[in-house]
């Protein structure tokens, strides 16, 4: 399989402006820069297309035929990058998980807990609602392909460990094997109830969820509301949790 490029998101050395939602944007940005050498841009056309499909179907891939009609190119042109479609599915999943991990919206100043975790949780919904199409693919790729399930789990368990390494420095002391334990698997929880929430909010349009839920920041601050109250006593372990409202801690993101 070709080694696709990292595709970078915005950083504080950047410009503050979000990068796309979209993926698809992404892709087709890249697919028309000259810079590029013609086979890359190519390939590029092509992820950018099935991207586009993916954000109307919800996750359900296109035909090769399909994808060349739309195209315009020559089925030898599709096998020249992909040996079938779910490889280029699984090119399309692991250079979309690059993007989202990459990027970041830049905010200034200090931050409460509760901040911290609302700011981390908007930017996901808002970026789960965007392409909604991928995390439904990426969800039934992993139930046949075990390098895919892996990736998820490694993202999971990376995800764990960088929160409980932000909890352990706001709190001021480092977690004991049996707490950190305990704190690992309530993370875990955690990021299972917030996947199973955006996937029934927006992939598969629970009515309930869009009447209570009607716009990705308020299911947000609903999730950061239950994130809070779970992880407030693991930040605090010698204070009573009093509610995301009162929460004095004031440092760095999650």
């Amino acid at each position: 399989m070709q080694q696709d490029e990292k595709i970078q998101g915005s950083g504080p050395e950047q410009d503050e402006a979000d990068p796309p939602l979209f993926f698809e944007e992404v892709l087709a940005i890249k697919s028309r820069e000259r810079t590029r050498p013609k086979r890359e841009r190519t390939r590029y056309m092509l992820l950018s297309l099935v991207a586009r499909h993916l954000r109307t179907t919800r996750g359900k891939l296109m035909t090769v035929e399909a994808l060349l009609d739309e195209a315009g190119l020559s089925r030898g042109t599709f096998y020249n990058h992909f040996k079938d479609m779910d490889e280029c599915a699984a090119v399309l999943v692991n250079l979309f998980f690059e993007y989202v991990t990459h990027r970041r919206t830049v905010t200034k100043g200090p931050r409460s807990s509760y901040e911290a975790i609302l700011h981390a949780n908007t930017d996901y919904c808002r970026a789960y609602e965007a392409n909604a199409g991928f995390y439904s693919l990426f969800s039934e790729l992993a139930t046949r392909d075990p390098e895919v399930l892996r990736m998820r789990e490694r993202m999971n368990s990376e995800w764990v460990d960088r929160i409980v390494v932000a909890v352990a420095r706001r709190r001021g002391q480092p977690f004991g094997t049996e707490e950190r334990g305990r704190f690992e698997g309530v993370l875990r929880l955690l990021i299972a109830m917030t996947i199973e929430s955006l996937r029934e909010r927006f992939v598969h349009g629970d009515a309930l969820l869009c009447r209570s839920f009607p716009t990705a920041d308020s299911l947000a601050k609903a999730l950061s509301d239950q994130w809070y109250l779970a992880m407030a006593a693991f930040e605090n372990p010698t204070r009573p949790t009093t509610g995301a409202g009162s929460d004095p801690v004031k440092s760095g993101s999650i």
